[in-house]
Order: C-alpha cells, then structure tokens, then sequence
C-alpha cells in the first residue's frame, strides 16, 4: 500500500525549516575624512587571533596619517551590559572591532 492509498492520511504538512531574510537595514556610519590626529577605539572579544588584527591595523593607520591615539576595549562575547556604552563614553572618533577564529 502506497501513502497516497492509505486512506488514514487525510493531509501531510510539509514544512520549509528556512527561517525568513531579517530586514533590519542599518546605514553605514559617515566616513571621516581624515583621521590625523584622532583617537581610534579598538575593540576586541577575545577570539583569538582578533588582536593581532586589531594592532596589524593600527599598524598600518599609523603609517599613513599622524598623531593617531588608539584605546583597546576588550571584552569577553558576549560583552557584558553596559560595554558599549563605555566605549562611547571614551569618546573615540572611530572604531575598528575585530573577532577572530
């Protein structure tokens, strides 16, 4: 006996386990014209390797616009409440965050 004969079935669901696209569209931050002499923030979860990145760049920034100031906000993921707002309040121009694996 073949499903479509068993007469005991009267409908069969099939369902799509696919979640939904999220539609949460954020627009990038403007872009600073020129960093000289800004402070940077530098925020890292502790994932490895994320820090090596976070000094690479800072490296390389430095090497192309003058009197940079760079602040590291490490925390662990996920950052406990109140981590964001602390990097706000260190008043960095920009921030350059980084996770590794």
């Amino acid at each position: 006996m073949t499903l479509a004969e068993d007469t005991r079935v009267e409908s069969l669901e099939v369902l799509d386990p696919v979640a939904p696209i999220a539609k949460n569209h954020v627009p990038p931050a403007p872009r600073i014209s020129d960093l000289s002499g800004r402070k940077i923030g530098l925020y890292w979860n502790t994932k490895a390797g994320g820090d090596i990145g976070l000094e690479e760049a800072a490296r390389l920034l430095s090497t192309r616009f003058q009197d940079l100031k760079f602040e590291k906000f490490t925390y662990n993921n996920p950052a406990p409440k109140g981590a964001v707002e602390k990097v706000v309040q260190a008043g960095p121009d920009a921030i350059i965050g980084a996770t590794g694996d």
